[in-house]
Protein backbone atom coordinates (compact mmCIF):
# COMPACT_ATOMS: atom_id res chain seq x y z
CA UNK A 1 0.00 0.00 0.00
CA UNK A 2 2.92 2.36 0.63
CA UNK A 3 3.74 2.28 -3.09
CA UNK A 4 0.18 3.32 -3.96
CA UNK A 5 0.34 6.15 -1.42
CA UNK A 6 3.63 7.24 -3.00
CA UNK A 7 2.05 7.14 -6.49
CA UNK A 8 -0.91 9.20 -5.29
CA UNK A 9 1.44 11.79 -3.75
CA UNK A 10 3.32 11.97 -7.04
CA UNK A 11 0.02 12.37 -8.92
CA UNK A 12 -1.03 15.22 -6.60
CA UNK A 13 2.47 16.72 -6.60
CA UNK A 14 2.78 16.76 -2.82
CA UNK A 15 5.60 15.87 -0.48
CA UNK A 16 5.31 13.51 2.52
CA UNK A 17 5.28 16.58 4.79
CA UNK A 18 2.44 18.15 2.81
CA UNK A 19 0.47 14.90 2.93
CA UNK A 20 0.94 14.68 6.71
CA UNK A 21 -0.11 18.29 7.21
CA UNK A 22 -3.13 17.96 4.93
CA UNK A 23 -4.53 14.84 6.62
CA UNK A 24 -3.58 15.93 10.12
CA UNK A 25 -1.06 13.27 11.13
CA UNK A 26 2.50 13.54 12.33
CA UNK A 27 5.11 13.77 9.60
CA UNK A 28 6.98 10.82 11.08
CA UNK A 29 3.80 8.75 10.69
CA UNK A 30 3.84 9.30 6.92
CA UNK A 31 7.58 8.62 6.77
CA UNK A 32 7.17 5.30 8.62
CA UNK A 33 4.35 4.24 6.29
CA UNK A 34 6.29 5.18 3.14
CA UNK A 35 9.40 3.31 4.32
CA UNK A 36 7.35 0.21 5.17
CA UNK A 37 8.11 0.30 8.90
CA UNK A 38 4.43 0.69 9.78
CA UNK A 39 1.20 -0.15 7.99
CA UNK A 40 -1.20 2.78 7.65
CA UNK A 41 -3.85 2.78 10.37
CA UNK A 42 -7.57 2.93 9.71
CA UNK A 43 -7.57 6.59 10.79
CA UNK A 44 -4.72 7.35 8.39
CA UNK A 45 -6.61 5.83 5.45
CA UNK A 46 -9.91 7.38 6.54
CA UNK A 47 -8.34 10.86 6.68
CA UNK A 48 -6.76 10.41 3.24
CA UNK A 49 -10.14 9.45 1.76
CA UNK A 50 -11.89 12.38 3.46
CA UNK A 51 -9.34 15.00 2.42
CA UNK A 52 -8.92 13.59 -1.10
CA UNK A 53 -12.45 12.56 -2.19
CA UNK A 54 -11.25 11.78 -5.73
CA UNK A 55 -8.94 9.04 -4.38
CA UNK A 56 -10.42 5.63 -5.17
CA UNK A 57 -10.61 3.68 -1.88
CA UNK A 58 -10.59 0.31 -3.66
CA UNK A 59 -7.41 1.25 -5.51
CA UNK A 60 -5.76 2.49 -2.31
CA UNK A 61 -6.68 -0.60 -0.28
CA UNK A 62 -6.54 -3.38 -2.88
CA UNK A 63 -4.74 -1.94 -5.89
CA UNK A 64 -7.71 -2.57 -8.20
CA UNK A 65 -9.44 -0.02 -10.40
CA UNK A 66 -8.18 3.43 -11.22
CA UNK A 67 -6.30 5.67 -8.82
CA UNK A 68 -8.82 8.46 -8.93
CA UNK A 69 -12.53 8.46 -9.51
CA UNK A 70 -14.00 10.77 -12.11
CA UNK A 71 -13.60 14.20 -10.58
CA UNK A 72 -16.77 15.66 -9.13
CA UNK A 73 -17.38 19.12 -10.51
CA UNK A 74 -17.67 21.45 -7.59
CA UNK A 75 -18.42 25.09 -8.02
CA UNK A 76 -15.77 27.56 -7.05
CA UNK A 77 -15.81 31.26 -6.45
CA UNK A 78 -14.58 31.86 -9.99
CA UNK A 79 -17.03 29.66 -11.94
CA UNK A 80 -19.06 31.41 -14.57
CA UNK A 81 -22.76 30.80 -14.17
CA UNK A 82 -24.42 30.17 -17.50
CA UNK A 83 -27.62 32.08 -18.00
CA UNK A 84 -30.68 29.87 -18.18
CA UNK A 85 -32.38 30.10 -21.57
CA UNK A 86 -35.79 31.76 -21.50
CA UNK A 87 -38.48 29.31 -22.45
CA UNK A 88 -40.33 30.78 -25.38
CA UNK A 89 -43.70 29.46 -26.42
CA UNK A 90 -44.15 29.24 -30.19
CA UNK A 91 -46.53 31.93 -31.46
CA UNK A 92 -49.14 29.43 -32.59
CA UNK A 93 -49.37 28.06 -29.01
CA UNK A 94 -49.88 31.46 -27.41
CA UNK A 95 -53.35 32.27 -26.20
CA UNK A 96 -55.05 35.53 -25.38
CA UNK A 97 -54.22 35.01 -21.70
CA UNK A 98 -50.53 34.93 -22.54
CA UNK A 99 -49.12 38.31 -23.46
CA UNK A 100 -46.82 38.42 -26.45
CA UNK A 101 -43.43 39.72 -25.43
CA UNK A 102 -40.86 40.33 -28.09
CA UNK A 103 -37.41 39.43 -26.76
CA UNK A 104 -34.39 41.23 -28.16
CA UNK A 105 -32.16 38.91 -30.14
CA UNK A 106 -28.94 38.10 -28.30
CA UNK A 107 -25.95 36.90 -30.26
CA UNK A 108 -25.17 33.33 -29.27
CA UNK A 109 -21.91 32.47 -27.49
CA UNK A 110 -21.07 36.13 -27.21
CA UNK A 111 -19.29 36.93 -23.96
CA UNK A 112 -20.27 40.14 -22.27
CA UNK A 113 -17.11 42.03 -21.55
CA UNK A 114 -16.70 44.59 -18.85
CA UNK A 115 -14.77 47.73 -19.58
CA UNK A 116 -11.23 47.73 -18.25
CA UNK A 117 -10.77 49.45 -14.93
CA UNK A 118 -8.05 52.05 -14.81
CA UNK A 119 -5.35 51.04 -12.38
CA UNK A 120 -4.78 53.62 -9.71
CA UNK A 121 -2.00 53.48 -7.15
CA UNK A 122 -3.29 54.53 -3.73
CA UNK A 123 -0.80 55.13 -0.93
CA UNK A 124 -1.33 52.93 2.12
CA UNK A 125 -2.28 55.87 4.37
CA UNK A 126 -4.86 57.14 1.91
CA UNK A 127 -6.26 53.62 1.44
CA UNK A 128 -6.52 53.14 5.17
CA UNK A 129 -8.17 56.55 5.66
CA UNK A 130 -10.55 55.83 2.80
CA UNK A 131 -11.81 52.44 4.01
CA UNK A 132 -10.81 51.98 7.62
CA UNK A 133 -10.40 54.08 10.71
CA UNK A 134 -6.89 54.59 12.03
CA UNK A 135 -7.80 52.80 15.25
CA UNK A 136 -8.13 49.53 13.30
CA UNK A 137 -4.98 48.96 11.23
CA UNK A 138 -5.13 46.81 8.11
CA UNK A 139 -3.76 43.34 8.72
CA UNK A 140 -4.19 41.85 5.25
CA UNK A 141 -5.89 42.53 1.91
CA UNK A 142 -6.67 39.77 -0.57
CA UNK A 143 -7.35 40.61 -4.21
CA UNK A 144 -9.03 37.97 -6.40
CA UNK A 145 -8.49 38.04 -10.16
CA UNK A 146 -10.73 36.65 -12.91
CA UNK A 147 -8.11 34.05 -13.90
CA UNK A 148 -8.69 32.31 -10.51
CA UNK A 149 -5.50 33.68 -8.96
CA UNK A 150 -5.10 36.02 -6.06
CA UNK A 151 -2.56 38.26 -4.37
CA UNK A 152 -2.20 38.95 -0.67
CA UNK A 153 -1.10 42.35 0.56
CA UNK A 154 0.35 42.51 4.09
CA UNK A 155 1.06 46.19 4.88
CA UNK A 156 2.43 45.46 8.36
CA UNK A 157 5.23 43.23 7.05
Amino acid sequence: MEERIRKFMEYKGITPSELADSIGVQRSNVTHVLKGRNKPSFQFIEKMLQIYPDLNAKWLMLGTGSMVDAPLKTRTLFDQIAEQPILQVPKEEKTESMPVVEEPAMPENKAISTPPVAEKKIPQDELQDQFFSSEKPIERLIVFFKDATFKVYNPSR
